[in-house]
């Protein structure tokens, strides 16, 4: 066995540097001019091989917007020792970002000078890779989210015409007695009451529509789980309507809040209502039902499933039945499930598949507790 020379230890470092774009620093506060740059941090930061290592130089060249946080870091770890982690976008002399995870230790040098001895590794692949994958979940969950609406579009015309209808018929009866000898005020009060609130009603279906089909990025707030269950308690009516079964709802009362994107958790509700309407429409039996039911486990947290009595799921089908594209439905696009299981992971929580009792299937997920309120 040839032991390296060296030489050759030296060649096989920066080769070993190159390949996991990782570089090295060694530097001192206050600054004697001792600095040192292995080859693979000129490269990473496009800085020219003769220019002399300075971690000013390296902090100059920091995102404007990451600057202030690792100023603030540095200010905090030069009054001692230990580790420094920090993260930031470097912008090259030609205007390209890359994106650094710096690791330092810092230790104290004869003297009682600052000895700063680092890696920098350069991550601009992966954040990149990161960013298209968040993109194309993105992309996806907007896909999946019209297409679920799209399945609905038929009950939605159905149950838009019923408010609309019974507006223009108090609309007419307004008209008859307004034009009779001696009009009965309180009549027409009545019917202009209940043409305020069906236009109400109908302008409420399309409010909630609006909300699941418009793009937007995740944003979480404090709300009651109960509140977004019956928010879009038109939408699931329209589902359910169209499919000949009943929803039921069995809401736990006195529940904490929870801290959740509030249209992804309505677009996962809507998702699982829709499959489970559109797996009792396909039994063509009467008697379908769905039941939403809110509670809390053991551990504190929200639990949310949506339960039916239908045909349940077929065998061999369970193992599959979160993958994208996979669908037991002639017309699905298998990625309703997909979806929603990804959108719950973002909220750290599971998305789960059980057999309802005596039949049928129940998905099942939860919820973490508002933290400021557990």
């Amino acid at each position: 066995m040839n032991t390296p020379t060296p030489g050759d230890a030296q060649a096989l470092l920066r080769e070993a540097q190159e390949i996991a774009q990782l570089g090295n620093t060694e530097f001192f506060v206050p600054d004697n001019g001792v600095n040192y740059w292995s080859p693979q941090v000129y490269r990473m930061l496009g800085i020219e091989p003769g220019d002399s290592p300075s971690h000013l130089r390296i902090f100059q060249g920091v995102h404007p917007e990451d600057r202030d946080r690792c100023l603030m870091a540095w200010s905090r770890a030069i009054r001692g020792t230990g580790r420094l982690d920090l993260s930031y976008r470097f912008v090259r002399a030609d205007g390209t970002v890359r994106h650094i995870d710096a690791r330092y230790r810092l230790s104290r040098a004869p003297g009682g000078a600052l000895r700063v001895v680092g890696t920098l590794h350069d991550v601009t692949e992966r954040k990149t890779a990161e960013e298209a994958a968040r993109r194309a979940q993105a992309r996806l969950a907007d896909l999946g989210r019209l297409a679920t609406l799209g399945e609905i579009a038929a009950a939605l015309s159905h149950e838009l015409n019923q408010p609309l209808s019974a507006i223009v018929n108090y609309a007419r009866a307004c008209e008859r007695l307004l034009d009779a000898p001696r009009p009965e005020v309180p009549e027409v009060k009545a019917a202009l009451g209940e043409i305020s609130s069906q236009a109400m009603r109908a302008g409420e279906i399309i409010h909630r529509l609006r909300g699941m089909v418009r793009h937007r990025d995740t944003y979480r707030t404090v709300v009651a789980v109960n509140d977004l269950v019956r928010d879009i308690l038109t939408l699931l009516e329209m589902d359910t309507h169209a499919s000949g079964c009943t929803l039921q709802l069995d809401l736990a009362t006195d529940l904490p809040l929870v801290l959740v994107d509030g249209v992804q958790i309505q677009q996962v509700i809507v998702n699982l209502v829709h499959n489970a309407a559109e797996a009792l429409l396909g039994t063509g039996e009467p008697g379908g039902e769905i039941v939403i039911r809110t509670a809390r486990d053991d551990d504190g947290e929200i639990v949310v499933s949506v339960a039916d009595n239908g045909p349940g799921l077929a065998p061999g089908a369970e193992a599959r039945v979160f993958e994208p594209f996979f669908t037991t439905k002639v017309e699905g696009t298998g990625l309703g499930l997909a979806i929603s299981r990804s959108i719950l992971e973002l909220h750290h929580s599971q998305l789960a598949y059980g057999a309802n009792t005596p039949r049928g299937a129940r998905f099942t997920f939860t919820l973490p507790v508002a933290p400021e309120l557990s």
